[in-house]
């Protein structure tokens, strides 16, 4: 066994958050010179059977599909949290409620059995580390980006982006009313939505500051025509490890706004943090001053020099899998 399988069930398409970090994970293992490594995206049961007797590194969900395979997990969230916190809000005689108390109870079962079944876990974020440390051995690998590939923005006015996909079901869709709410009150600010977008989220965010690019080809490119990241999370969010468009943002040098479970797994002093659409529009005001977004963009960039490096973050994939190989 001298060779590595890493295995998604998501599509390598640059904008799925998981297929995302198994794109950036096989092209850091490759740069620092782990060359034994192949990966396999749109894994389902059908390809167990041509899987070789490798280690297999299994992004989130998919080592419940394995058989007699030693395999890494990679977990990027928690299931059984993420549905925990969607009963919130729900009455206790709403069938959702109990809906999803159910699902969180079946998602604890196999994530658990997933975890005990593998050699390691990789986590994240830290609060994913929290939930699992004692189940079975495992590592903090934060999401994390090559700082050497990002330019800073060059755009000196102050312009929102946001990052999709915006469709029922993604976490993005979620942030609906609070954005709506900004959109109308910032006239003057133009608003960008990046990536693919619901016809009903775009069809009620038809104004004159807004503009939808849909799927783009070069992302990070159209990212830096503006200069300020907006991502108003939800509060069952916190079940996420950092967030992949905190981390580009900040390499571009552009400062973030968001909410408080937003910044979870992304913690410095240097992200601007509101609660309610009244204070993200406080956080808005508060960055009009090229100067202030100057200064939070410089501060940004040297978090990810230092946590949010993938040169520095393999390094421990890589001695995860010395030691089990």
């Amino acid at each position: 066994m001298n060779k590595v399988s890493m295995i998604t069930e998501r599509k390598i398409d640059g904008f799925d958050a998981s297929g995302n970090r198994a794109e950036w994970e096989l092209n850091a293992l490759q740069k620092n010179g782990f060359e034994n490594i192949e990966l396999i995206d749109e894994f389902n049961s059908e390809k167990v059977s041509n899987l070789p007797n490798n280690l297999i590194h299994a992004q989130q969900l998919s080592g419940r599909l394995l058989k007699n395979h030693r395999y890494i997990v990679d977990a990027h969230g928690l299931e059984f949290v993420f549905s925990s916190h969607m009963v919130h809000g729900y009455s206790y005689r709403s069938w959702r409620k109990w809906a999803f108390l159910a699902k969180s109870y079946h998602y604890k079962k196999l994530e658990t059995k997933i975890f005990k079944n593998s050699k390691h876990i990789i986590c994240a974020g830290e609060h994913i580390l929290d939930e699992v440390k004692n189940i079975q051995s495992s590592t903090l690998v934060r999401n994390a980006v090559f700082p050497e590939n990002y330019i800073s923005t060059q755009c000196k006015k102050l312009k929102i982006a946001l990052v999709g996909p915006f469709l029922p079901g993604k976490l993005n869709y979620y942030g609906f009313d609070m954005i709506k709410f900004l959109v109308k009150k910032f006239p003057d600010i133009e608003f960008v939505f990046i990536g693919p977008t619901d016809k009903n989220f775009s069809n009620s965010l038809q104004f004159k500051n807004t503009t939808f690019t849909g799927q783009v080809d070069n992302y990070i490119e159209t990212l830096r025509t503006c200069s300020v990241l907006l991502a108003p999370y939800p509060e069952y969010a916190c079940y996420l490890g950092s967030k992949t468009k905190f981390i580009e943002a900040a390499a571009c040098e552009m400062p973030i706004i968001t909410t408080p479970i937003g910044n979870l797994d992304f913690q410095n002093d240097y992200v601007c943090l509101g609660k309610t659409s009244s204070d993200l529009a406080n956080q808005i005001d508060y960055l009009k001053a090229e100067n202030v977004r100057s200064d939070l963009g410089k501060k940004l960039k040297n978090e990810i020099l230092k946590n949010y490096n993938a040169n520095i973050e393999i390094k421990k994939v890589i001695k995860i899998y010395n030691e089990l190989m």
